[in-house]
């Protein structure tokens, strides 16, 4: 890499808003496949007031650590914005290639490996992500899932999948655990215990709270199974394990101009079941696969597309709209 292309990727720690994987993680993605074309290996300064520790907040490298070696040189500083406008790329459906990408520019901290290989082997587990709170009320994204009808497609799954042995439950419903108990209570359920929001203000925990979040993606990547409902977190552990049986139970709608990435190329769940089949009907509603024009457009196999400044821009004015929605739905929420 010639002197010219040495370039520092920065946050400030106030500007990542939102959460790990579906917005911090996500944009560094969209800007990966460019970067990598051009033969850029970036030195790397994110910071993020929701996840890295005080005084500095840095959290790349540090929650994800450098899969290379950073070549010595004054760097052209860049913000992470800027570089998204010149670099982001429409993500698409090569599992393959995006596991090429994450294993060439990031790697889990060995700290994070320790304790998920604690876990030991999972290869008869099925991992269960169930993410409630706001993404219940975030219609304009997914359709809200319910507890009934999460361990109900579960159950129904399990019929059909007799060598799981083992549940592997991530969720940050608290009382979800006792439900899944209650329903699965011939089965081992493991789970790496109750989980912070990405938008709690404590910040005594804040670190912990990016270190959980990597265990559950890293520990659902290890397992046979995944089902999910819509979250970017559980969506990277495709992208950490091409081979992941994944499948999703509810809608990812566009976003903007794109579909989600990786949510949106993760298969819907099928069953023989009546019964599920009609709770499906009701969850998939919206989905960008039933969108015709958005189908021809991204059904098909693809690794990336370019962008535009105008499609980025939609994206995040899309991201301010979604928060302000979140809001005032959760204010909304509070006040019943």
């Amino acid at each position: 890499m010639s002197d010219n292309k040495l370039l520092k990727i920065t946050t400030k720690p106030k500007e990542l808003t939102e959460g790990l994987f579906g917005y911090i993680i996500l944009h560094i993605f969209e800007v990966l496949p460019k970067l990598h074309d051009e033969g850029i290996f970036p030195c790397w300064d994110i910071r993020s007031v929701k996840y890295g520790c005080v005084p500095d907040h840095v959290i790349i490298p540090g929650l994800l650590d450098i899969n290379y070696e950073q070549k010595e040189g004054t760097c052209n500083e860049t913000n992470l914005a800027k570089a998204r406008k010149r670099y982001a790329q429409t993500l698409g459906n090569d599992w393959e290639y995006m596991n090429m990408l994450w294993n060439t520019y990031f790697r889990i901290p060995h700290r994070i490996v320790v304790r998920a290989d604690e876990f030991g082997n999972l290869n008869n587990t099925l991992a269960i992500h169930y993410r409630g709170t706001d993404k219940n009320l975030a219609t304009q994204e997914t359709q809200p899932v319910t507890y009934e009808d999460f361990l109900l497609l579960v159950e129904d799954f399990l019929g059909t999948h007799p060598e799981v042995n083992t549940i592997f439950l991530a969720t940050d419903e608290v009382a979800l655990f006792q439900e899944a108990r209650i329903a699965f209570g011939q089965r081992k359920i493991i789970s790496t215990g109750e989980v912070e929001l990405w938008d709690s203000t404590s910040r005594s925990v804040s670190f912990h709270k990016g270190d959980h979040a990597m265990l559950d993606c890293l520990l659902m990547s290890r397992c046979k199974y995944l089902i999910k409902c819509q979250s970017a977190l559980s969506g990277f552990a495709k992208v950490l394990n091409p081979t992941l049986a994944a499948y999703r139970i509810s809608a990812s709608k566009m976003f903007a101009d794109i579909p989600y990435f990786p949510d949106a190329y993760i298969p819907r769940i099928v069953t023989n079941n009546p019964k599920c089949q009609k709770v499906l009907s009701r969850l998939f509603k919206g989905d960008w696969l039933d969108d015709q024009k958005a189908h021809d457009k991204f059904g098909i196999p693809f690794r990336t597309m370019a962008r535009n400044q105008k499609d980025i821009e939609c994206v995040n004015i899309g991201h301010l709209i979604k928060r302000k929605l979140n809001f005032l739905l959760k204010k909304r929420a509070d006040s019943l």
